[in-house]
């Protein structure tokens, strides 16, 4: 029971329209919509089918779960999930992003000029910090360098990216 009328009606509204990732796994898990089951590797299933210590139920021809398993193979197939879920996030980000580039003809072109753009600020960024008119404290000058040299090799030739001296 909970305090809040309607609670998981709203959570699900807030799913269906937030951009945070984070906060997107994190109500996953609490609406329980994980749409996809862990598979554990089949170095993990071979060990398991292998070892005395270990129960044989099988569903199918696949374990359906850790139940039965001895300490070291439980330790491994909970190492295996956990690895899954936090490497979902990042794909679905991404798959969220190449929906959204082929749902429409010129999303690619916005995308590009949004990237040129965001690209242009932080050269001038670094270059104001670089001449002294601005001074950033060092790890965001860090990583506004970083942004700047991670653009795709493919959008911007070695040889056209301008060197900007760092002032001491």
């Amino acid at each position: 029971m909970s305090i809040e009328p309607n609670a998981r009606r709203r959570l699900q509204l807030v799913y269906a329209t937030t951009r945070d990732t984070q906060l997107l796994n994190e109500l996953r898990q609490v609406l329980e919509e994980d749409q996809m089951s862990f598979v554990p590797s089949a170095d993990l299933l071979r060990e398991i089918a292998l070892c005395a210590a270990c129960s044989k139920e099988e569903v199918s021809g696949l374990r359906a779960s850790r139940a039965g398993l001895c300490e070291a193979h439980r330790s491994r197939w909970n190492l295996e999930a956990c690895m899954a879920a936090t490497d979902g996030g990042a794909n679905e980000s991404l798959q969220r992003l190449v929906q959204g580039l082929l749902a429409s003809p010129d999303a690619g072109a916005q995308l590009l000029m949004a990237f040129e753009r965001q690209r242009r600020a932080l050269r001038l960024v670094m270059e104001a910090h670089a001449r002294g008119a601005v001074r950033l404290p060092d790890s965001i000058a860090a990583s506004v360098a970083r942004a700047c040299d991670s653009s795709p090799r493919f959008l911007t030739p070695a040889l056209s990216r301008p060197v900007v001296p760092q002032a001491s």
